[in-house]
């Protein structure tokens, strides 16, 4: 499930305070970091199976 929220800069500024805009910034960054990850082709990806943490090249690792 996919939800878009759009952060007015002026409701930004007027309803956080200097810690909260500093959250708010180090969440977004974070976020984009992962999604930078996602997109990443050196990242590696695994799947669990059964309680089995699998390689896709059929590399299994326990």
């Amino acid at each position: 499930m996919s939800k878009v929220i759009t952060l007015f800069s002026a409701d930004i500024d007027r309803y956080l305070d200097e810690h909260d805009k500093s959250e708010l910034s180090r969440i977004i960054w974070k976020m984009e970091q992962l999604k930078a990850a996602d997109t990443d082709p050196n990242q590696q990806s695994f799947e669990i199976t059964d309680d089995i943490l699998m390689y896709p090249e059929s590399e299994v690792i326990k």
